[in-house]
């Protein structure tokens, strides 16, 4: 069994070997039906090598995170190993969309932190990345236009807000940066056009 068929199966880490060869790597795996299976790396620097092992996580998270990391006035395994207890007890013993003694917990991170609870935990006690959040453009269709003269709608960030906008140039609206927003902007107040979002591709 090759590491490309073990991506495809339920699988269990098993370690993480680093050897005495620049920082090369070796993880291990064993599939559920028993088998292992093996990937290896070699990171340029230490640096690379920690960042390697750092889970990734969506920027929401990574805020909630240093929003609440500011109850602590410093930072040692002390207080990390107090946050993950506190933030797990009051997630699952909250529940959704509830202030709790401790945090403040929004539908968004419950059900994100319910699905990734070890990249959560593994977050707060070793680092993060912050995922790259995917854009999109939206452009409210017009069945009806016929030319130059008839005018496109469109979202557009200015600010802090999104707003439905006015442009006639096409290439003036898909290269500007401001038109190329998150999920989560598009759907906050314009949660119908969502299903005219296209995803911007690099």
């Amino acid at each position: 069994m090759n590491i490309n068929e073990v991506l495809y199966l339920p699988a269990k880490r098993e370690g993480l070997n680093i050897g005495p060869d620049e920082f090369y790597c070796k993880r291990r795996y064993r599939t559920l039906d028993g088998e292992e299976a093996a990937s290896s790396f070699k990171a340029k620097t230490k640096e690379e090598l920690l960042d390697r092992q750092k889970p990734e996580i969506p920027r929401f998270v990574a805020d909630w995170i240093e929003e609440h990391k500011q109850m602590y006035s410093k930072w040692d395994e002390k207080s990390k190993s107090d946050f993950v207890f506190r933030a797990i007890y009051d997630l699952f013993r909250f529940g959704e969309d509830l202030s709790t003694y401790d945090f403040d917990i929004s539908d968004e991170l419950s059900k994100w932190t319910t699905e990734n609870a070890y990249k959560f935990i593994t977050a707060i006690l070793f680092g993060y990345t912050i995922e790259k959040e995917k854009l999109y453009t939206v452009e409210i269709p017009n069945p009806n236009r016929e030319g130059r003269g008839h005018a496109k709608f469109v979202l557009e960030r200015q600010g802090n807000k999104v707003f439905l906008v006015k442009r006639k140039s096409k290439d003036y609206y898909y290269n500007k940066n401001s038109n190329h927003l998150t999920e989560p902007e598009i759907r906050k107040d314009f949660d119908w056009a969502w299903q005219f979002a296209k995803e911007v591709t690099e």
